[in-house]
């Protein structure tokens, strides 16, 4: 017997027809995919962050880049 929880009320799954354990299987995707997406969203931006602190001590900073002429 399955049970999960809606604004604390507990529901059991076998007291359910097909078509509301199939919108109850539909919302349990939705809410993975969006915490995953979400994980993934701050893993990129970290990413993003670090290689902008990269991108300005090798290329802006560094050697590497040009130095801003005055004319």
């Amino acid at each position: 017997m399955a049970e999960f929880t809606i604004d604390g009320t507990k529901y059991d799954t076998e007291k359910l027809d097909d078509r509301q354990k199939r919108v109850i299987s539909l919302y349990q995707q939705a809410l993975k995919d969006e915490g995953e997406c979400v994980a993934r969203l701050e893993i990129s931006r970290a990413a993003r962050i670090e290689l902008g602190r990269k991108l300005k001590e090798l290329v802006i900073e560094g050697s590497g880049g040009k130095k801003p002429t005055k004319n």
